[in-house]
C-alpha cells in the first residue's frame, strides 16, 4: 500500500527506492527465501507441471503488461518483478507447485492453471530433459516411468479441490488454436485492463519462430537461465521444439499410443476435454 502510494505521489523517488531495493536484496536473500516470499504475498498463482507451455504464457503477459504499462526495461519473463517495477500491477507468481499443495490452501491467492495433454507434455519433457530424467529412450520412459500417472492425478486432484478462491483454468490447445482469446481470458480473470493491440504485439513477439530465435542465441529480455543458449546439435533439448497437439501419437509406437489414451480416457477427469 505504501510503494503504491509512494509510485502515485511521485514515480522517480519510487524507482530510486526499486533501484536499490533490486541491488540489496541479492545479499540478504537466497533464491529459496526469495521463491517463498513471492509464493506468499503474490495476488494470483500461476501455476503448471514441466513443459505445459508456461514459458510461452508468461513471455506474452510479461510483453503485453511491459508494452500496455509502458515499463521501464525489466524481465518480461519475471512476471512478480512487474508488479515490484509498478506496484499497481498485481503480483503474478509463476511455479510448478505439486501434489501436497492443497496443504497450504488458497485462501487468499486465485490460481491460473495451465494445462496440457499429458501425453504431449511427457514427449516434450522426455526430449528437453532426457539426461536427467536417466531414460535411454522415449519408449522406455512412457512405459517405465509413473508420471503419466503423475500428471493424471495433479489434474483430477485440481477438480477434487473445493477451497480455492478462485481459478481459471487455460489449455495449451485452446492457447494454439486462438492465443488472442485465451490471452484476453487470463487479463479478463487479472482485472488488469490490457488494450488489445498490446496482446496481439505481444503474440506476435512470442512466436514460435522468435521464441526460437531467442534460444538459438540467448534471450536476455527474458532471463538467461529461462531462454538459455541452447545446443544447434541438440534440437530436441530446446525448450521451444513443436509445440505440437497430438504430436505423441506419431513419436510412439501403436501400442505405447494406446496404453497412454487408455489411462487418460478411463482414470482423467473429463472435464479437460482429453479423452
Amino acid at each position: 500500500m505504501l510503494q503504491k502510494a509512494l509510485f502515485t505521489v511521485h514515480p522517480p523517488t519510487y524507482r530510486l527506492f526499486d533501484r536499490a531495493r533490486q541491488k540489496l536484496r541479492p545479499q540478504f536473500e537466497s533464491a529459496a527465501q526469495k521463491h517463498l516470499r513471492e509464493r506468499q504475498s503474490a495476488d494470483y498463482l500461476l501455476i503448471s507441471l514441466t513443459n505445459c507451455g508456461r514459458t510461452w504464457l508468461r513471455i506474452i503477459l510479461g510483453q503485453a503488461i511491459a508494452l500496455h504499462y509502458h515499463l521501464p526495461e525489466v524481465n518480461i519473463h519475471d512476471l512478480f518483478r512487474l508488479s515490484e517495477a509498478d506496484p499497481r500491477l498485481p503480483a503474478i507468481k509463476p511455479m510448478h507447485e505439486k501434489y501436497d499443495q492443497f496443504g497450504h490452501g488458497y485462501t487468499r491467492q486465485k490460481v491460473i492453471l495451465l494445462v496440457r495433454d499429458p501425453r504431449d507434455a511427457l514427449v516434450s519433457r522426455y526430449h528437453q530433459h532426457k539426461k536427467q530424467l536417466g531414460f535411454d529412450s522415449l519408449e522406455r520412459y512412457i512405459a517405465e516411468s509413473t508420471e503419466l500417472a503423475d500428471y493424471i492425478q495433479f489434474y483430477n486432484d485440481w477438480q477434487l479441490d473445493q477451497a480455492a478462491a478462485g481459478r481459471l483454468v487455460i489449455r495449451y490447445e485452446d492457447m494454439k488454436a486462438d492465443t488472442l482469446s485465451e490471452i484476453s481470458r487470463v487479463f479478463a480473470f487479472l482485472d488488469l485492463p490490457m488494450a488489445t493491440d498490446a496482446m496481439e504485439q505481444a503474440i506476435a513477439q512470442a512466436s514460435f519462430q522468435n521464441m526460437r530465435k531467442m534460444e538459438l542465441k540467448g534471450g536476455e529480455a527474458v532471463g538467461i537461465g529461462v531462454m538459455a543458449k541452447r545446443d544447434v546439435n541438440r534440437p530436441n533439448s530446446f525448450k521451444v521444439r513443436k509445440g505440437s497437439v497430438g504430436g505423441y501419437r506419431t513419436e510412439l509406437p501403436g501400442a505405447l499410443v494406446a496404453m497412454m489414451d487408455e489411462a487418460v480416457s478411463t482414470k482423467l477427469n473429463p472435464v479437460y476435454g482429453y479423452q
